[in-house]
């Protein structure tokens, strides 16, 4: 096996890595901020050296807003909109009119 070999298998290997770890996150996201909770309490340990503690603050998962589905959000653009401003659109949109030519 060449060298040139061997770094191709490594960053075939590396996008192979990161993608899946993208499509959990889309996927799975609750399994995944647990799974990195988990890592990074692990790291933050004081028995670990200085650097896996940094990693391991790094690594932490920020406080979540609280918002999810429904919320009115808008910031993933996948979630439904807020049903209080479909409810006033809904108020404001004109019924149709059809009208027969003969």
């Amino acid at each position: 096996m060449s060298a040139y070999d061997l770094l191709q298998d490594v960053i075939i290997g590396a996008i192979v890595f990161f993608s899946a770890l993208y499509v959990l996150r889309k996927l799975l996201p609750k399994w995944m901020r647990a799974r990195q909770q988990a890592l990074a309490t692990m790291l933050s340990k004081p028995a670990r050296t200085y650097l896996l503690r940094s990693l391991g603050a790094f690594l932490m998962p920020g406080e979540s807003s609280g918002g999810g589905c429904g919320s009115g959000c808008s910031t993933c653009s996948t979630c439904e909109s807020n049903p209080e401003a479909e409810s006033e659109a809904r108020l404001e949109a004109k019924p149709l009119e059809f009208q027969r030519h003969i």
